[in-house]
């Protein structure tokens, strides 16, 4: 048995160092493609090397444990995986060699009547934890090595053992008690076995009181293969008692001291010398939860000022942080953050730039002045407040070889733009850098490509800042199982962009877009059919001729529909075509997309075909706000503000567009009223069949159905198609009509 108690599984997550992991549905999984990373460093390896990159609030509080060391110049953090996840130990090779030798050694009979082993327990509430872990596994196949040299192969008391043994994992993910039957044998080390696994039945079972006393036992005998471990098995079985959810007793502090005296008698045995560094470390454990308050102190000190620390010291500073947050479930102990704060500078630091506490922040920056407080002071400080032009000075005298150089450029010219001073943004933009360089790296160049966009002085200059750097964290660039590492090298843009194309730009300005070359193909072909969607709902042939001439070149797919749709002869045919063009592109949209996800990076073309689960058909409302991209680091949450560039006129135009499409049918709705129209007034028009067919499946396919009251128009629409074109392809594949 370990510390790595926990599992997480798909959709899971571990609650602390002890909890239970929930079993929830989940997937198909998408893994956004994002051009800024508010949890954790794009290179955590570099990170921790030193080159902070822009250092957020909204880490990890481990990577701001770093960041404060390396502000404060000392070495990295022990490299630490970047999930909890341990694989259940059914999966594991011990696993199989274990039950492979109780299949070949138990009687037949025997064999078949033991259940499947599962490591995993159901707890009475539902949840479920690992409950037996790889490392049983691999000492009960190292016991019945020694035990097969010991008595030889085949020997009754052999036979006997792993029998006992394998009782004992019966309750690794059982439901009732299962014990090993007595020994028959008279002989020492065979009794004291059995009393070993007798224990960790008990232990499996979840009966935690009997499992510990039955430890404790062992330790006073001296043929017990558990002599020197007893008392530390002990504490494991009254530390597991108060730490899984459904066996949760109330008297934990008097059971966490009992288990801290058994480790404390563990460590002063030499002869059990090889559990001594775990003990220590559940030691560790039982502070955290018995003295929280002082327990953060002490990690904090170390971790503060220590050249190398432990990497479970930064476990567990985290997990106390977590609980002054009020982050963690039930069961964690008491600790506010006025009390983990008081006298403790990590702590304080962290508070101060999470909870963005700006005069306390800029107070403690007044009286240090310390390049780790400037940073706090920098995030936290609103652009009115009388020490900002003081900030902003010092955020400039940040060197380039300072750790601190991308995040006080950054944070500086974010205050510049919030104080309104956009001549003093657009000069301090002029002297950052715009090529990785180090400490500064793609992240930190989207950042400024941010600010760049937000204070453009033109429309070319705006487009110009507009594609980023796709800077998916490292680790995550994964693809097909045994497949080669994902690459996403093209130009890609943030929500900040698509914000201000849908809801701060007019449809002119849009097609203007279409018509630069400025924009890479894919982004640009983005635009297009943005731009071609809104003039066909606007009634704008002449912005969608512009635009589907563009878009032709950039879809292919769609080339002989926009042909068609540009040669019309009359406003009528034109408008038919247009309609017929969106019923067959159900990836057309009013909006311009934004962030990429994996599954949709290569794709330039919109999509043609229909789809079921997690639909992504058309559009259900103008998507304006600010996500959770760069631009939320700005400007904050909502729509952010128009392009400096733009006349009142434009911007007029932009709000008056914005109010029509805020106020028009859902696309479903609209498509199949015009689809019912042009079928009455075109009563012998194929392709007013194929419109109607389209439209019934469209209804269907709507993700924004919700949003929309219960209608007669698909059964209209379905009656009108096999009344009036009862031969044709299309009735023939419309057998129904949908609510």
């Amino acid at each position: 048995m370990n510390r790595a108690w926990l599992r997480r599984v798909a959709c899971g997550a571990a609650i602390a160092a002890a909890g239970t992991a929930a079993v929830l549905a989940c997937g198909p999984f998408f893994e956004e493609l994002v051009t800024v990373s508010h949890s954790m460093p794009v290179d955590p390896a570099a990170y921790t090397r030193g080159d902070l990159g822009v250092v957020k609030p909204t880490f990890a509080r481990r990577y701001l444990v770093q960041a404060y060391r390396t502000l404060g110049g000392l070495p990295g953090l022990p490299v630490m995986p970047l999930s909890n996840y341990v694989e259940p130990a059914q999966y594991s090779a011990p696993f199989k060699e274990w039950t492979a030798i109780q299949t070949r050694v138990l009687p037949a009979a025997a064999a078949a009547a033991l259940k499947p082993i599962t490591s995993t327990r159901i707890a009475a509430d539902y949840s479920s934890f690992d409950n037996c872990l790889e490392p049983a596994f691999a000492a009960a196949v190292a016991a019945f090595k020694e035990r097969e040299v010991r008595y030889g192969a085949g020997h009754p008391l052999l036979t006997d053992w792993v029998a006992g043994q394998a009782a004992v994992f019966q309750n690794c993910g059982g439901s009732t008690l299962v014990l090993p039957a007595a020994t028959p044998s008279d002989d020492p080390q065979a009794r004291a076995d059995r009393d070993y696994q007798m224990a960790a039945a008990y232990f499996y079972a979840t009966q935690y009181d009997e499992a510990a006393g039955r430890f404790r036992a062992m330790a006073s005998n001296a043929a017990s293969p558990g002599r020197t471990s007893g008392r530390y098995l002990a504490a494991r079985a009254l530390i597991r008692s108060v730490t899984v959810p459904a066996t949760r007793p109330k008297d934990v502090a008097q059971r966490l001291a009992a288990a801290e005296r058994d480790l404390q008698a563990a460590l002063a045995d030499k002869d059990a010398a090889a559990l001594h560094a775990s003990a220590r470390g559940l030691l560790g454990f039982i502070a955290v939860r018995a003295r929280p308050a002082d327990r953060l102190h002490e990690l904090s000190r170390r971790l503060a000022t220590a050249p190398a620390v432990d990497a479970q010291d930064v476990v567990d500073y985290t997990w106390l942080m977590n609980v002054a947050f009020g982050e963690t479930t039930s069961g964690a102990p008491t600790l506010d953050l006025a009390e983990a704060t008081r006298g403790d500078e990590l702590t304080t630091w962290i508070v101060d730039t999470q909870r963005r506490r700006a005069d306390e922040a800029i107070e403690r920056w007044g009286q240090s002045r310390s390049v780790t407080s400037l940073i706090a002071a920098l995030w936290s400080a609103p652009a009115s407040h009388a020490q900002t032009p003081a900030l902003m000075t010092a955020a400039a005298a940040v060197p380039r070889t300072s750790p601190a150089f991308a995040t006080a450029a950054f944070l500086r010219v974010r205050l510049l733009i919030q104080r309104d001073d956009i001549d003093g943004a657009r000069e301090a933009l002029a002297a950052l850098p715009a090529a990785e360089a180090p400490g500064v790296d793609a992240e930190a160049l989207n950042l400024f490509r941010a600010e760049r966009f937000a204070t453009a002085r033109s429309f070319d200059e705006l487009l110009a800042n507009a594609p980023r750097r796709i800077t998916v964290p490292t680790p995550f660039r994964s693809t097909v199982a045994g497949g080669p590492p994902a690459t996403f090298d093209r130009p890609a843009w943030d929500d900040d962009v698509a914000a201000v194309f849908n809801g701060r730009l007019p449809l002119d300005q849009l097609v203007v877009a279409v018509e630069s070359t400025r924009l890479p193909a894919r982004l640009r072909s983005r635009v297009a059919q943005s731009a071609f969607t809104r003039a066909v709902m606007l009634d704008r042939p002449d912005a969608g001729r512009r635009a589907a001439a563009v878009l032709r070149t950039l879809a292919p797919a769609l080339r002989d529909d926009l042909t068609r749709y540009m040669t019309a002869p009359t406003d009528d045919a034109r408008r038919h075509t247009a309609i017929l063009t969106l019923l067959r592109t159900p990836g057309l949209s009013i909006n311009v997309a934004g962030r990429d996800y994996d599954v949709l990076y290569g794709q330039v073309e919109p999509r043609r075909t229909y789809r079921n689960a997690f639909t992504m058909n058309w559009w259900c409302g103008v998507k304006d706000e600010v996500g959770n991209g760069a631009a939320s680091l700005l400007t904050g949450p909502g729509r952010p503000p128009s392009p400096l560039f733009l006349s009142d006129a434009e911007r007029e135009a932009a709000e008056r567009e914005r109010t029509r499409f805020a106020a028009a049918e859902a696309p479903r709705a609209f498509l199949i009223r015009e689809a019912i129209a042009w079928a009455s007034t075109r009563r012998t028009d194929p392709e007013a069949a194929e419109a109607l067919a389209l439209a019934i499946e469209a209804w269907r396919r709507s993700p924004c159905s919700y949003q929309e009251p219960r209608s007669d128009m698909p059964q209209r629409a379905f009656a009108l198609l096999h009344r009036q074109f009862p031969d044709s392809e299309w009735a023939k594949k419309t057998k129904y009509w949908y609510d």
